[in-house]
């Protein structure tokens, strides 16, 4: 099923993904067509971050759905 997955520029990417998939197998996804590393991604959906050992089915989502891509922010002391 086709989803599509929105940056914080506003540019869209259409992603072909399965049920069964886990959310890190949809960011390879996303980094072959946006060119962003998975470990740079953060993907939201319905107001909530995704968490990579999940599949794409437990969070319900559908044909045609937003997902929302920002860049995950490296924090900490040093």
């Amino acid at each position: 099923m086709l989803v599509k997955v929105k940056t914080l520029t506003g540019k869209e990417v259409d992603i072909d993904v399965q049920p069964d998939w886990t959310i890190a197998k949809v960011k390879e996804r996303v980094e072959e067509k946006a060119g962003i590393p998975p470990v740079q991604q953060r993907l939201i959906f319905g107001g909530k971050a995704m968490a990579d050992d999940k599949t794409v089915e437990s969070y319900k989502i559908q044909a045609g759905a937003a997902i929302h891509l920002v860049l995950a922010l490296r924090g900490g002391r040093r």
